[in-house]
């Protein structure tokens, strides 16, 4: 019997749709490791000064020195003529001072070790030339319990990241909350990481006791929890990519906390001003050690960020209820606004008894939701007006375990799901998104979701 063969048109569409199987589960971490490459290991892998702005105390000093370091370090420093190093420092117009009289070198140990040993060994030599042993004085030093310098970044780091990730979570796992929920959800979650963090960074004495570092950090994570929670809708699936690429990739090496600013690329140099963790940083180490120098425009910043996250938010509350007004007139341009009919059903516990209030978020094929229904006191809901197409259910009711299913939509139909929602954390066993026979006008389905192992798929009742 000569062997089956299978037509090119099919194998050329199975290997597609494996193409864009690999595709849609490999792009996050092939993100993340084209990022890590271009955003840490370039920027870090072999850092020096560039344009390191130092402040040297005499108009004739300041030229002098300007020579020497340029001929040791090219284009390294930035050599300013002051009249007091020390004040140049503290108000953070230069990185290190040079006070030749002296031969006194004024650093800031809070801005990280690197930085004051870089300065040290660039001025070592100038001492030197002048028969004299470098004097060294910490002016802003970082707390006893942070010898490198690097505990603030690592505090803004972690209120960077919560701030985003609490997002993500929330998208994955309440995928029906209403956004102004979700809101709430991450104003409480910022105000906790805020206080918690700080309060375990003072008590090993990684940084000293203000508590004007709270509204900072609380204002750091909601800047980036609202811009998240504003660019969802927008940018869909796409969403973890995105944040990671603002807040953690570009972020980092342009905060200047794992690497001083000044010893990354320009590029990265150029980002600092506009993004949160730098600024944070910066407005935190101003409270903390430099009596609030630059204190101002970094809280501007901050704050525009989360300006930006509340105008997309805005945004895209407005174009939900614009698409709900415009899938209510093409349901039935007569009846406008009160659309036809398109989804009813009813949520129950495992036992039949109604659920009253569950939320039954209805998200179309490109992952928007476009309309939020919630059961009433006998469990029942009913959606109007929704457009044609696949759409996905999303039910979720306190103390209830969430449940899923995709249903085909046609125009002028009417579909009736039900859903029966098991207690949460009960072992039940069931699978929560149901993806079945096309739902039609008369036919009722009720999503239980049990596992039928004689099909691997799952049953469902059909009256």
């Amino acid at each position: 019997m000569p062997a089956e063969t299978v037509p090119p048109s099919d194998t050329a569409s199975t290997a597609l749709q494996t193409v864009k199987t690999l595709a849609n589960a490999l792009w996050f971490p092939v993100l993340f490791a084209v990022g890590f490459m271009f955003c840490y290991l370039l920027p870090f892998h072999s850092p020096h000064p560039r344009e390191l702005p130092v402040a040297v105390q005499g108009g004739e000093a300041a030229a002098a020195v300007s020579v020497a370091l340029e001929e040791a370090a090219p284009g390294g420093f930035d050599v300013t003529p002051v009249d007091d190093a020390e004040r140049a420092v503290h108000d953070r117009d230069a990185v290190a001072g040079y006070s030749p009289a002296g031969h006194e070198l004024v650093v800031a140990g809070s801005l990280g070790a690197a930085l004051e040993q870089t300065a040290v060994a660039a001025f070592t030599p100038v001492a030197a030339h002048d028969g004299a042993e470098l004097k060294i004085t910490d002016t802003a030093p970082a707390a006893p319990g942070d010898g490198m310098g690097m505990s603030l970044f690592y505090l803004v780091l972690t209120w960077t990241l919560t701030g985003y990730i609490a997002v993500l979570m929330l998208s994955a796992h309440a995928p029906a909350m209403r956004r102004g929920g979700k809101l709430l959800a991450v104003l409480g979650f910022g105000a906790f990481t805020s206080a918690f963090c700080y309060a375990v960074a003072v008590s090993i004495d990684a940084i000293p006791h203000d508590l004007r570092v709270v509204p900072i950090a609380f204002l750091l994570t909601q800047a980036v929890s609202w811009t998240c929670l504003g660019l969802a809708p927008f940018v869909t699936k796409w969403l973890p990519g995105v944040a990671m690429s603002l807040f953690v990739l570009l972020s980092m090496p342009s905060s200047g906390g794992a690497i001083p600013l000044p010893m990354v690329p320009e590029f990265f140099q150029a980002l600092h001003p506009v993004l949160p963790m730098g600024r944070a940083l910066d407005a935190i180490r101003a409270v903390l050690y430099f009596d609030g120098a630059g204190l101002l425009p970094a809280l501007a910043v901050l704050g525009g960020w989360l300006a930006l996250g509340a105008a997309l938010l805005a945004a895209a509350t407005w174009r939900d209820r614009s698409r709900r007004r415009t899938a209510a007139a093409a349901g039935d341009p007569d009846r406008f606004p009160g659309a036809p009919l398109s989804l009813i059903g009813r949520v129950t516990d495992e036992a039949g008894t109604p659920v009253a209030g569950a939320v039954v978020g209805v998200v179309d094929p490109s992952g928007t939701q476009i309309a939020v229904l919630e059961s009433r006191a006998d469990g029942s809901y009913l959606g109007r007006g929704l457009p044609e197409g696949r759409l996905t259910l999303l039910v979720s009711a306190p103390g209830h375990a969430p449940r899923a299913s995709r249903i085909p939509m046609a125009r002028d139909g009417l579909v009736q799901l039900d859903f029966a929602l098991p207690a949460e954390g009960a072992p039940s066993g069931r699978v929560p998104v149901a993806d079945g026979p096309p739902p039609v006008s008369g036919r009722h389905i009720r999503t239980d979701a049990r596992p039928d192992r004689r099909r691997g798929g799952m049953d469902r009742e059909v009256s």
